[in-house]
């Protein structure tokens, strides 16, 4: 990996956790720590970013605050907006365009591997973007009103993860032009015709989004803890 080039990590930690009951899953505790504070932990113990920004809600500013000064006290907070792609534009007019290369990563993926980062930001020397995922091993059907539309084939779709990785100034570049709605940071750059590359991601990299998640995310962490 290229140790001249500047490296910046965007944790997305804004979203409105409407499928997690009433509370908020960023601050959900896992023995003695919450998720947040957990996915902040391994970014900062990978020794590779400058800076590592989190970009909090109204409703969850104050906590990750404190959490996160505790772990180290330069990682900045900063306010996001109501969509995806609006807390990771407060997060680029807060960071300007200085850096080299840029990862982004949901603040509710706290299992992610340090190996995953650095194969990420390496890949990055030969394209635009670099993403983590693996083949889908499930039949998928397009339904619309409960009837069977259309059948796709599996052997051409992956199941996409964070953290993504993108050239930092192409990234900040696009996302000075009005931006729609997008489930993933990477759909930008597909969607300008730049060069997205897929490695091979971690199926223990989940996402916590509903409280069903919950029992797989605390195996998960006891396994990691016992390593």
């Amino acid at each position: 990996m290229n140790t001249s080039m500047k490296k910046v990590a965007i944790i997305l930690a804004a979203g409105k956790s409407q499928r997690f009951g009433n509370s908020d899953k960023m601050l959900h505790q896992i023995a003695s720590q919450n998720i947040i504070s957990l996915t902040v932990k391994t970014f900062l113990d990978s020794n590779i970013f400058d800076k590592i920004v989190v970009v909090a809600s109204k409703g969850n500013f104050n906590e990750i605050v404190q959490y996160t000064q505790q772990i180290d006290s330069d990682i900045e907070i900063i306010f996001g907006g109501d969509r995806r792609q609006d807390s990771v534009k407060c997060a680029l007019d807060f960071l300007g365009d200085t850096y080299d290369y840029l990862a982004i990563h949901d603040g509710a993926r706290p299992f992610v591997s340090n190996l995953m980062i650095k194969k990420g930001l390496e890949m990055l020397q030969n394209s635009d973007s670099a993403i983590p995922g693996y083949p889908i091993s499930d039949t998928i059907k397009f339904v619309e009103d409960e009837i069977v539309i259309k059948n796709f084939d599996r052997q051409n779709l992956f199941l996409v993860q964070t953290p993504q990785f993108f050239l930092y100034k192409k990234f900040y570049a696009a996302y000075q032009k009005d931006i729609p709605d997008m489930t993933d940071d990477a759909t930008l750059f597909v969607d300008l015709g730049l060069k997205v590359i897929v490695f091979e991601g971690d199926k223990m990299n989940i996402k916590l989004t509903d409280e069903s998640d919950l029992e797989i995310f605390e195996q998960i962490y006891d396994m990691k803890l016992d390593k």
